[in-house]
């Protein structure tokens, strides 16, 4: 079994703002949905990011 590791690039991280706009939701559900664990992101310091193929996953169904 071979698991394959990419390297993330700054394209492949997202702000909650740039979340926002792929989905068409306000920035604040982008948030809300974060904190609830709707959708995957990572907190750092104060600052929340979210990784671009974890946000494409969530929208082509493969989490719930």
């Amino acid at each position: 079994m071979s698991t394959e590791i990419k390297q993330l690039v700054a394209a492949d991280v997202m702000t909650a703002g740039e979340v926002a706009e792929l989905l068409h939701v306000p920035k604040s559900t982008v948030e809300h949905w974060a904190r609830t664990g709707q959708l995957p992101s990572r907190k750092i310091g104060r600052h929340r990011l979210f990784i671009r193929p974890a946000i494409e996953e969530v929208l082509l169904g493969g989490r719930s």
